[in-house]
């Protein structure tokens, strides 16, 4: 079995708001082994990017608990004060692509320089060096080096976000966290995006975070699926079983919606609303929505059950 590179247990992230504490993260185990890609598939508002910014630790001001476990390549980093983490951590052994490059990009600043930043201050490169590392990153990525001293607004969506990624890589992390990589991008460009992510992991070896909440374009590169639904993880197995026979009720929803090519399915959409993660139901916090729920799940929350190595939180399984 491979040594895991990440290891996530009892992760909790809390948020500050006017109408209380919103619960955006909630008791969140996984691992992550080296050159895997785990997928993290939900709806929109599940806890999918606040676990990301959990591992990266790139946190808004109104936190109000941020607690847990979380080990990456052997280092214990909640021990460690924001400083360290700066200098051993981020973008050294964890990086991230950001929901929408266009945001995530200084429309002042060329993509050249922008990709050269990180080396300058996570790896203290002059900036000489820096920008041709950066030349030949950018070039990795597919985009031609002449477009090294352009500006976001004059690349299309797709190179910008080819220049994201590149950002990402450019300090050989062990780790990347991709946060709806393709988001607002066309089905070719996706593709493309989907195929280049694929060629680098397996010549980089590169280990990968997906967050999405397509279905199917997690199955272009995942290895492990962890199913997210209002702050917690409530199944977690192998892509190829996930895919094939998913076991939660939830699980079972989200796979009944996506259409496929070879065989004749009726898709069925999952009635109801996400609950609040301020006030969340007791009991399985998808019991509301449950054709399956019994008196327990409205009563007590299920434990994480092992089913021949694929875990799901569900009491149909206890």
């Amino acid at each position: 079995m491979s040594f895991p590179i990440l290891s996530v247990r009892g992760l909790k992230l809390y948020y500050r708001s006017r109408r209380g504490i919103v619960r955006a993260v909630d008791d969140v185990d996984f691992d992550l082994n080296r050159g895997e890609t785990l997928a993290i598939v939900g709806e929109s508002g599940c806890g999918k990017s606040s676990t990301a910014r959990c591992l990266i630790r790139l946190l808004p001001r109104n936190v109000e608990k941020y607690s847990g476990n979380i080990t990456i390549d052997g280092i214990e980093v909640m021990s460690l004060r924001d400083e360290e983490f700066n200098n051993k951590i981020r973008w050294k052994k964890i990086s991230m692509v950001f929901q929408g490059a266009l945001n995530a990009l200084n429309p002042v600043l060329k993509v050249g320089d922008q990709v050269a930043e990180p080396l300058i201050l996570h790896k203290k490169m002059s900036k000489k060096e820096a920008l041709e590392i950066a030349r030949r990153m950018i070039k990795a990525v597919g985009i031609p080096e002449g477009f090294v001293n352009r500006y976001p607004f004059e690349l299309s969506g797709g190179m910008r976000q080819r220049v994201v990624i590149a950002m990402s890589l450019v300090t050989d992390p062990e780790i990347i966290i991709l946060d709806e990589p393709t988001s607002a991008l066309d089905v070719i460009t996706q593709a493309n995006i989907m195929n280049m992510l694929k060629r680098l992991k397996a010549e980089k070896k590169f280990s990968y975070i997906l967050i999405t909440h397509d279905i199917g374009l997690s199955s272009e590169l995942a290895d492990k699926v962890a199913t997210m639904y209002a702050g917690q993880i409530v199944e977690l197995s192998r892509a190829s079983e996930f895919y094939k026979e998913p076991l939660h009720p939830y699980a079972k929803s989200l796979m009944a919606s996506v259409p496929t090519l070879r065989e004749d399915k009726e898709l069925r959409s999952l009635p109801g609303e996400p609950p609040s993660l301020i006030d969340p139901p007791k009991g399985c916090r998808f019991h509301p929505r449950c054709p399956y729920a019994k008196d327990i799940c409205r009563e007590k929350e299920p434990p994480s059950i092992d089913v021949n190595g694929h875990m799901v939180k569900c009491w149909l399984y206890g």
